[in-house]
């Protein structure tokens, strides 16, 4: 019996064929049963008018990261809508069994100090401003919980909880197909890239023209800047020469059934990976080199180009999050998916 209650009152059940021993007429009087590590609670014996308080009360009983199993005789749709609402996301909500007799599903709380930086992101979308002034690296931290990379996760998340929240997620990427992912990136990263270089370099340029006796550090920040121009015009050619086609193909092998060989493209992702942490890198460097862009104040030129770097930083920090945490996550996925069919 997966329901215990002190009621001796029997009363018949809602649905046919479901005799309970006993029939819940208080939200004191009942208690999930514990099995394998969660709760687990059958709704059918229990009075309608019970039910939504009985389940909200045994979530907030839950730990973090444990789950909540039910059992019902009709579909539970109604009380997704209503934990939507009411919980904020903070939770999350698998089907075990979808009828037509009985309903099963399990429901996991979730606080958001404890998600992972990539679930923060997927659903705080403007939570990435958040996390850059925090300078929490995001885009190489994605499997990570904020609780595991920042000593202030509780104020950092509710700074995110304040934040301005789109009513619509503009980027719905975990739905993307690997082309559709790859389409993305080439057309408004890459793209951006190659626009925005040849613009700071000129602005470097004028300000090396105007201030290389005052300021020599503009010597140093042309010189680190052309470095990694070079290495990410590299990198670039890479990704849409060799490593993004062979993602497409793989694409293509998982709708074909043909088997491919996974060394070959956890090969390319960990090279791709090794390129962006040096990218971030290079990225650090030229922020301490440029006073973390804080520019002195009536120094036009010096916040023209601080504030283009910075905007080239956070480019370059969510153009690598969208290819860490997402398009190699569908590559492995897909990895798995041609292997076990």
């Amino acid at each position: 019996m997966l329901l215990s209650a002190t009621s001796k009152r029997k009363t018949p059940a809602y649905d046919i064929g479901h005799k309970p021993e006993f029939f819940a007429r208080d939200i004191f009087d009942v208690k999930a049963k514990t099995m394998s590590g969660k709760k687990v609670f059958d709704v059918r014996g229990v009075d309608k008018s019970l039910r939504k308080k009985i389940i909200f009360k045994l979530f907030h009983e839950l730990k973090d990261g444990k789950h909540l199993e039910l059992i019902s005789n009709h579909s539970l749709a109604p009380l997704y809508k209503i934990f939507q609402k009411e919980k904020q996301d903070f939770f999350t909500w698998d089907e075990l069994e979808n009828g037509p007799e009985v309903w099963k599903i399990s429901i996991r709380k979730m606080e958001l100090p404890y998600l992972t930086i990539n679930e923060i992101v997927s659903k705080y979308p403007m939570a990435v401003e958040v996390l850059e002034q925090h300078g929490i690296a995001y885009y190489k931290l994605g499997p990570t919980k904020l609780v595991d990379v920042s000593p202030n996760a509780k104020a950092v998340f509710r700074e995110i909880r304040h934040t301005k929240k789109l009513s619509v997620n503009p980027l719905k990427i975990h739905h993307w197909t690997i082309g559709c992912t790859i389409n993305y990136i080439i057309n408004n990263h890459h793209a951006y890239i190659w626009e925005v270089i040849p613009e700071i370099e000129k602005l470097i340029g004028q300000l090396i023209n105007t201030n290389c006796t005052t300021h020599p550090q503009f010597a140093m920040i042309q010189q680190k800047f052309s470095e990694f121009k070079t290495e990410l015009e590299e990198h670039l050619r890479d990704e849409e020469e060799i490593v993004f086609p062979s993602f497409i193909k793989l694409e293509k092998s998982l709708r074909q059934h043909r088997r491919e060989e996974p060394n070959d493209y956890l090969d390319a992702i960990h090279w791709m990976e090794e390129d962006h942490i040096l990218a971030s890198t290079s990225l650090m460097s030229i922020r301490n080199l440029c006073d973390n862009y804080v520019a002195h104040k009536g120094s036009l030129g010096f916040e023209t180009l601080y504030e283009e770097l910075r905007d080239f930083e956070y480019d370059m920090h969510f153009h690598m999050h969208l290819e860490n945490n997402i398009l190699f996550s569908k590559v492995i996925n897909t990895l798995k998916s041609i292997k076990n069919p």
